[in-house]
């Protein structure tokens, strides 16, 4: 089983790992600091060096395994550097973080449960049980979430078991029953002591990492399916 080391520090921006097994220009490593796509967010790129090689991370996939496409064949049992694309992995934590903050921002104003998302490297968008849409719910939004930008509110990863989980988690913020039984400890993202949710994705350190936030689109795409399209404003850069 390959270590997955963004679980607990999403600012790893290098690491080295062994080849344990290659295919058709694909490699498992034993331990990785790319994020595989999933939950919304796209998978890493990047470079894995090696005796003086390189080759290039095209995408990374959670398929029997954290396969590694690559542009080349990679030796097994070779060590290896890897080298994340970090603008492309910090812009994508940026627009996690604020997912889940506007998550707990609809939920808190409206009583509004998140049913789904896509987060892009310059924007995202989240999907609601919403009944309406009203336009002058715009400002109200932006105005709570670049509230709580603005507090810069710490975001730190906790492992949990899920007993503690289930008592602890707003059942509007995420459906625990959906887990397979056999999950027994959860990671938990917690914003400051606000929001906190099962997420194994990418996050930054704090919401003043965030830059601006700013409705670009709000939308209706059913009968209590709305759809709330966002970017980030005044980019930040990762330390």
């Amino acid at each position: 089983m390959t270590e997955l080391l963004y679980f607990k520090d999403c600012y790893l921006k290098e690491f080295t790992a062994r080849v344990i097994q290659s295919r058709e220009n694909s490699v498992l490593l034993d331990r990785t600091a790319f994020y595989p796509e999933g939950g919304g967010q796209p998978t890493d790129t990047g470079y894995l060096y090696w005796n003086g090689e390189k080759a290039r991370v095209l995408k990374v996939i959670k398929k029997d395994g954290i396969w590694h496409h690559l542009d080349r064949e990679i030796p097994e049992g070779v060590e290896v550097r890897g080298e994340i694309d970090w603008v492309r992995r910090y812009n994508h934590m940026r627009y996690h973080t604020a997912q889940h903050l506007l998550s707990y921002v609809v939920l808190k104003l409206y009583g509004a449960s998140t049913t789904g998302n896509q987060i892009h490297e310059n924007r995202a968008r989240i999907d609601f049980n919403l009944e309406r849409v009203d336009q002058g719910m715009i400002p109200e939004i932006e105005e709570e979430v670049n509230r709580r930008i603005k507090e810069n509110l710490p975001v730190r990863i906790e492992f949990m078991p899920r007993d503690e989980a289930l008592k602890r988690i707003d059942p509007r913020r995420a459906n625990l029953s959906l887990l397979p039984k056999s999950v027994k400890e959860l990671r938990i993202i917690l914003i400051d002591d606000i929001d906190m949710v099962p997420c194994g994705g990418t996050h930054v350190r704090s919401t003043g990492e965030l830059g601006r936030f700013k409705i670009s689109k709000f939308e209706s795409r059913g009968k209590n399916n709305k759809r709330i399209e966002f970017i980030l404003e005044e980019k930040s850069e990762g330390k």
